[in-house]
């Protein structure tokens, strides 16, 4: 299990799923009907790989991949939360603290979807600079390149991941956080 020394004092708990299972529902996930086993072993599936053009982007998914095609990923909780942190596409970038996101926001209201706005541009940034691409272009090979979701890890870290899997594994995680467990 690869996980964040972040959780090093946390509790951990692997969840069982069997590897015959087919993530299916929230919005149409996996219409491919991949097995979760097929899944943990290659988390961006061929169709997505072979339509992604840019070569950086490219690499983050083969790396993604790459890193479980051997064992597959372990899907875990920590401290009862589920952790995308094995299924990590390119780059992870920090989260604003709640007292800087107050700062971010001053004149508009701390909101679920006002949080996400801040994170969703900080991973889009990063993604541009990263492959010298427009904050539009990084927002497209996000969700339609690679199939992924910005992820904000109860680690402090954004991060992007699979849709099939955040969709599929419900969580709480920094927004409830920031909101204190209101979203």
């Amino acid at each position: 299990m690869n996980i964040p020394s972040s959780f090093a004092n946390l509790y951990v708990e692997v969840c069982k799923i069997s590897d015959t299972d087919i993530p299916s529902g929230n919005g149409g996930i996996n219409k491919e009907g991949y097995t979760y086993g097929e899944l943990r072993h290659q988390p961006i599936i061929p169709e997505l790989m072979a339509q992604i053009t840019h070569p950086k982007i490219r690499q983050m998914a083969e790396e993604c991949n790459s890193r479980n095609r051997k064992e597959g990923f372990t899907m875990y909780k920590v401290d009862g939360e589920y952790c995308f942190w094995e299924l990590r596409v390119g780059p992870v970038v920090k989260t604003p603290s709640k007292e800087e996101l107050l700062k971010i926001l001053p004149e508009r209201p701390v909101t679920a979807s006002a949080i996400r706005a801040v994170t969703y541009e900080i991973l889009r940034k990063e993604i541009a600079l990263q492959c010298n691409m427009s904050l539009k272009e990084a927002a497209e090979a996000i969700g339609n390149q690679l199939d992924c979701a910005p992820h904000e890890d109860i680690s402090g870290h954004i991060f992007m991941v699979p849709n099939w899997a955040h969709k599929w594994f419900r969580h709480r995680g920094y927004v409830a956080k920031i909101l204190n467990g209101k979203e």
